[in-house]
């Protein structure tokens, strides 16, 4: 009884993490800006029957190229541009590859407005 409790363990966390894998890139991506679309004629379900699921594809259509995630359990489609699929690719990078990227640009940031003038103000509010 153990036995078989522990081999169906390993499948559950993948499904698990596949989820959760999957949920992260979709809000990456409606972060970067795509757009959810829900398949409704025929042609259009035809078309999201035929993608690869869950994983991201691209398509060249009247000279522009569209990136798409086809959601097989939301039976929904997320769409974006070039410009879109480069800045999901930067967010990725920054949350998931170097997080540290970020909290150096904020810095980076206040560092600026320090050296424009606010040093000046903040600092006097600070005890010496």
């Amino acid at each position: 009884m153990k036995r078989s409790l522990l081999l169906l363990l390993p499948p559950a966390l993948l499904l698990t993490a596949c989820a959760t894998h999957l949920q992260k890139k979709e809000n990456y991506l409606r972060e970067a800006g795509f757009r959810t679309v829900k398949p409704t004629t025929p042609e259009q379900i035809a078309h999201f029957q035929s993608l690869r699921k869950n994983h991201i594809t691209h398509e060249t259509r009247n000279g522009s190229t569209l990136f798409m995630l086809a959601d097989e359990n939301k039976k929904i489609l997320l769409v974006g541009t070039e410009e879109q699929f480069q800045r999901y690719q930067e967010l990725l990078y920054i949350k998931e590859v170097n997080p540290d990227t970020a909290s150096a640009k904020f810095t980076q940031g206040l560092e600026k407005a320090w050296n424009q003038g606010w040093g000046s103000v903040l600092g006097s509010l600070v005890p010496q």
